[in-house]
């Protein structure tokens, strides 16, 4: 880790008063463990912080994880506006307020005299935060309208990025990249483990190891190294139980959700030139499997973790007769928006979803053909 910046980012931890901890929207099991760790111990520092990812919905594995429930799914009150009045010379001797259609209008009665424009000044309160931590988001666009609705609050507040990936655009105020490690919880693991060490317990442990052991799907991707099997040591040795994290992850899956499962790998497909990997759903298979559209994110990372070779992974779903769901995975330095830029799709480098009004079997013949115009 680098020294300099870690100081730097222990220095402005240290110096705020409220902390917007974020992951991207399509939150990774890494983003929201690292989020809720290091939540926990700005709290046993006694810094007040708040989780936010926007559109955040808890995925059933995941509600194990410690603090959990602090989770918002977005962000309110970022600033007041305040209108201040000059009283001195009038004094008041009623407020009260109407809405007529979309205006907000005000009724001011003085006790001596009459108001000017003069004696009213608009102005902003200071941010709700004073600092903004983002995890495992390469970009700042990946924030959803976290970003979009608050673009002011990135640009005006310091920012502190801490992920793992080779694609993060370094958008920070203070850029914590280390693309050794196999995750992000690692490094804010080590952030921690060499600021106050001994302020790291159970809970923490167990979101750390938890973010670790999803996005290397339980130690089996190309990236584990022995750094990372380290530092799983080291939180198993906190408290943290492999084993029961190893359940609630990948062996907790419902009936409805093998069945889907078995649908996908029945259809699934590959390009071995362009290293694509594919499959789809009918309409059909939810109703005879008995799934619901919630237990896709599941089989979306089952697809993920048996197509390691594969750079690029598509699942078509049927949302309607001439309605496709298209989620996109690249497990390389691809962008994912941009290979379906022209359909505006939603979601991070990583991962791109786009609702097109086409049949399945059309929505995968041109998004098909457009990724590979562009690849091959």
């Amino acid at each position: 880790m680098t020294q300099n910046i870690a100081l730097q980012i222990r220095e402005q931890i240290t110096q705020s008063k409220k902390i917007l901890i974020t992951t991207r929207q399509q939150a990774t099991g890494d983003g929201l463990s690292s989020c809720l760790a290091l939540f926990l111990f700005l709290k046993k520092i006694n810094k007040n912080a708040e989780v936010v990812i926007n559109g955040f919905k808890l995925p059933d594995n995941l509600s194990f994880l410690p603090a959990v429930q602090e989770v918002k799914n977005e962000v309110k009150r970022l600033k007041k506006f305040i209108i201040n009045l000059d009283i001195s010379q009038t004094g008041i001797e009623a407020l009260n307020y109407d809405i007529a259609g979309n205006n907000l209008r005000i009724h001011l009665t003085p006790k001596f005299g009459v108001f000017n424009a003069d004696d009213v000044k608009l102005e902003n309160s200071r941010f709700t935060f004073d600092l903004i931590i983002a995890l495992d988001t390469p970009d700042l666009e990946g924030l959803g309208k976290l970003y979009d609705f608050h673009r002011d609050i990135f640009y005006q507040l310091p920012v502190i990025n801490i992920d793992h990936s080779p694609a993060n655009e370094q958008y920070g105020h203070f850029n914590l990249i280390d693309v050794t490690r196999a995750s992000t919880a690692e490094i804010v693991y080590q952030l921690i483990n060499e600021w106050q060490p001994t302020l790291l317990d159970q809970a923490m442990a167990t979101c750390l190891l938890a973010g670790l052991i999803s996005k290397t799907k339980s130690f089996k991707t190309n990236q584990v190294n022995p750094a990372a099997l380290k530092v799983a040591g080291e939180l198993i040795n906190l408290g943290a139980n492999r084993k029961e994290i190893v359940t609630h992850l990948y062996q907790t899956k419902t009936i409805a959700t093998l069945k889907l499962w078995g649908k996908i790998l029945g259809r699934l497909q590959a390009d071995a030139g362009s290293k694509i990997v594919w499959s789809k759903l009918d309409l059909h298979d939810f109703t005879e499997s008995g799934a619901t559209e919630k237990d896709i994110a599941g089989v979306i990372e089952e697809l993920i973790a048996s197509s390691p070779l594969s750079q690029i992974i598509i699942l078509f779903y049927q949302l309607g007769l001439n309605q496709t769901k298209v989620i996109l995975h690249t497990q390389n330095l691809t962008n994912a928006l941009g290979l379906i830029k022209q359909f505006n799709p939603t979601g991070d480098k990583n991962n791109a979803i786009v609702v097109l009004d086409l049949g399945i079997d059309q929505a995968e013949k041109i998004i098909l053909e457009t990724i590979k115009a562009q690849i091959i």
